[in-house]
């Protein structure tokens, strides 16, 4: 499953890592991250925490 994760200047490429860390999806360990100029592609096959830290974000 991938997901985009909107990023602003308070909510930065940084910021994303740790709010995934707080779902318990790591990079790189269970999801890869690719970043563009104002949005981050997060793709994990743990679907229901990748769902929940969009939701939550």
């Amino acid at each position: 499953m991938t997901v985009t994760f909107p990023l602003t200047e308070k909510r930065d490429a940084e910021a994303l890592l740790q709010h995934l860390t707080l779902h318990k999806l790591t990079y790189p360990g269970n999801c890869v991250v690719s970043l563009k100029a104002h949005v981050a592609q997060v793709s994990s096959s743990h679907t229901t925490a990748l769902g929940t830290a969009r939701t939550a974000w």
